[in-house]
């Protein structure tokens, strides 16, 4: 099952790089796609992102204070919510503590 991992800044794209490496090894059947690795050097990035989020019907969204309202995660939320009766779209909520430790 492939899992869409959306982030925008440094904080959450951290947590977002930590999913993706702990995810499969909890369920082997999990297939995170995480932008940043998933994506070539050179490719177009947003038909890549695109096709992955509309051939993806659960996403986890990794927000922080400061990407709550950002454009694209909103982008990337939306989409993932596009068919109601089968996509899932889980929030990473990302505290202050953890924040502190990210330092």
């Amino acid at each position: 099952m492939k899992i869409f991992l959306s982030w925008s800044g440094s904080l959450s794209h951290e947590v977002a790089k930590s999913l993706d490496g702990w995810l499969p090894q909890v369920i082997n059947a999990l297939e995170p796609w995480l932008s940043s690795k998933s994506i070539d050097k050179g490719a177009r990035w947003f038909e890549e992102i695109g096709e992955n989020l509309s051939s993806t019907d659960f996403g986890i969204i990794c927000l922080t204070q400061s990407n709550i309202s950002a454009p694209w995660v909103l982008f990337e939320a939306g989409a993932l919510s596009k068919s109601l009766g089968q996509a899932r779209v889980c929030p990473r909520v990302i505290s202050r503590w953890l924040k502190m430790l990210h330092r």
